[in-house]
């Protein structure tokens, strides 16, 4: 009876108030849960956007951190290559002499341990501090491998050398071999040099990735072997294997990655990756460069602002509930009329559309302001759309100019990249135009430009980009498969050459005859940043007009950069 009796009075009440009142309630209602959805998304994406930043930040880290190292192999190994020059090695100078020369390299590389030079046999016949002089090494690795090509050790502890080296710190001697044979003019075999590299190096290299105030951030970086020892970094670590990691086990991989890791400590880490893949003359050692950050650390500012987000979507949503109940009720009809004439002008219907709302002054005022506003908008987009034209277009030509260029290519290159493909960057640059313009005159060669600009235009395949840089400076933007570069480069290039050599009828049937230079690059093969292909294609345009022009050179490593103009 009693749950009958309750029915019956929350019937009432509701009964009470009219369907308008029942309609600004579910409004409002539907405001504040809206509000609170819009923010519930808004701080998952954020968060997630955040996240990605942060792995990405760690997998960067790890990425610096590898090519610094390869980089600094690199200039080690150049330099054993350089110690090949030593006459003495070759001219068979006395002992002291050709010691007294490794020591003086030696001093000069605060890296360098020991240098030593064997004979055919392995006996080492002269070597920095005279360590080891007279004792054979020719069953270690430094001397079976170098006699045979240059070889580059990995990491180990000093056999040989250990009790031998000054060791002040007292810690396990660690080192890195470089070996490479030593021959007379002739090609006859005399023996090896072999260069012992401190691993301490390696410590400096890391421990410059991070100012204090980012190593006070608990951010650690650590570097492993192909087999997945660790080599450096935390000293509870070194020389344990981190196999059990599951992107350390997996196949390797080229470019950096990052992921949430549980290490062997039981915590999690977001973890950034890079391989290393060798630089220049250093062949690489399959070391992986890890960076590592606690989870809690890492992602303490994604929960802040998760919290921050929600925190002011619940405040918005309390306020956009509150003034929709207080003003729904008075505004509902002549925001209803005010609606359908935005649908209507939506649908296209321009003029005379916002209706002339009397009810109160503030309505009235509102649907002429509207109305006001409409017409200046409408004026301000035909205005807008015409300086925007203006502004991406070179008014001689009708080509996109710089401007445009660079809008274009923040597009192109992220769908170039969803779709697997590669872009073909051509510098243009006209042969002869400045004689014609000095000798028929600016309006001669501004028309000769307008018939350039439309053979420019046939040569294009669709989708495919020519702006004007400016004079008689164009640029080509073509899209296509990776394995399909050369040929298009070298294609578009021919129909270009072919096509601009054709002469040009100008008034007062004078005719015009240019060629053009074309310097070619491509992304990402050439640089993964478009600014820097940009450049080595205008380098490679240099170089085509230092050839004779008229003809097409793609950027290679051997080509003069702009440094070196």
């Amino acid at each position: 009876m009693e749950k009958y009796l309750g029915m019956f009075v929350l019937s009432s009440l509701i009964s009470r108030f009219s369907l308008r009142s029942r309609f600004i309630a579910l409004i409002t209602t539907l405001v504040f849960a809206t509000t609170m959805l819009l923010g519930w998304v808004a701080s998952r994406e954020s968060a997630q956007q955040m996240e990605a930043n942060i792995g990405n930040a760690a997998a960067e880290s790890a990425y610096q951190m590898v090519d610094k190292l390869d980089r600094s192999m690199d200039s080690r190994v150049k330099d054993v290559k350089l110690l090949l020059g030593i006459q003495a090695l070759t001219n068979n100078a006395a002992t002291s002499v050709l010691r007294e020369q490794l020591e003086l390299l030696q001093n000069n590389h605060n890296v360098v341990s020991w240098i030593g030079f064997t004979d055919t046999t392995g006996t080492v016949q002269a070597a920095t501090g005279g360590i080891l002089e007279g004792q054979s090494i020719a069953a270690r690795p430094v001397f079976l491998e170098g006699r045979q090509s240059l070889w580059v050790g990995d990491v180990h502890e000093a056999v040989l050398l250990a009790q031998l080296l000054p060791n002040p710190g007292g810690e396990a001697l660690k080192f890195v071999d470089i070996a490479t044979p030593v021959h007379d003019s002739q090609g006859e075999f005399l023996g090896v040099l072999a260069v012992h590299l401190s691993w301490e190096w390696a410590e400096y290299i890391q421990q410059s990735m991070f100012p204090p105030a980012q190593q006070r951030q608990d951010t650690e970086l650590l570097l492993l072997s192909a087999d997945g020892t660790v080599l450096l970094g935390p000293e509870v670590l070194i020389g344990q294997s981190l196999n059990n990691l599951k992107h350390i086990a997996g196949p390797t991989r080229t470019s950096p990655q990052w992921a949430i890791e549980t290490w062997p400590d039981g915590e999690r880490y977001v973890t950034g990756y890079a391989w290393s893949s060798g630089f220049e003359d250093f062949p690489g050692l399959g070391w992986i460069a890890v960076s590592r950050k606690p989870v809690t650390t890492a992602f303490a500012p994604v929960e802040e602002l998760q919290t921050a987000i929600m925190a002011i979507g619940i405040v918005l949503a309390l306020l956009s509930a509150i003034i929709g109940w207080l003003t729904a009720s008075r505004m509902a009809a002549p925001l209803t009329r005010l609606a359908r004439a935005a649908d209507q002008m939506h649908d296209g219907e321009h003029n005379n559309f916002i209706p002339l709302e009397s009810g109160s002054p503030e309505l009235k005022r509102l649907s002429t302001s509207m109305r006001d506003m409409v017409s200046r908008l409408l004026e301000q987009r035909s205005t807008i759309n015409r300086l925007e034209d203006l502004a991406n277009t070179d008014p001689l030509t009708g080509l996109p100019n710089r401007a445009f260029l660079n809008q274009y290519l923040q597009l192109a290159i992220p769908e170039a990249q969803r779709n697997h493909q590669s872009m073909v960057v051509i510098y243009i640059d006209l042969d002869c135009f400045k004689q014609i313009n000095d000798e028929l005159g600016h309006h001669a060669g501004d028309l000769l430009l307008i018939e350039i600009t439309q053979r420019l235009k046939n040569a294009l395949r669709s989708g495919d980009v020519v702006a004007r840089l400016g004079g008689d400076e164009f640029v080509m933007v073509l899209k296509t498969k990776p394995e399909h570069l050369e040929m298009l480069s070298h294609e578009i290039s021919r129909r270009l050459l072919s096509s601009i050599s054709q002469p040009i009828l100008l008034p007062e049937n004078e005719q015009a005859r240019v060629g053009c230079s074309l310097g070619a690059a491509w992304w990402p093969q050439h640089g993964h940043d478009i600014n820097a292909v940009f450049q080595l294609a205008d380098d490679a345009l240099y170089a085509a007009k230092a050839k004779g022009k008229n003809q097409l050179v793609i950027h290679s490593p051997s080509l003069p950069t702009t440094k070196q103009r």
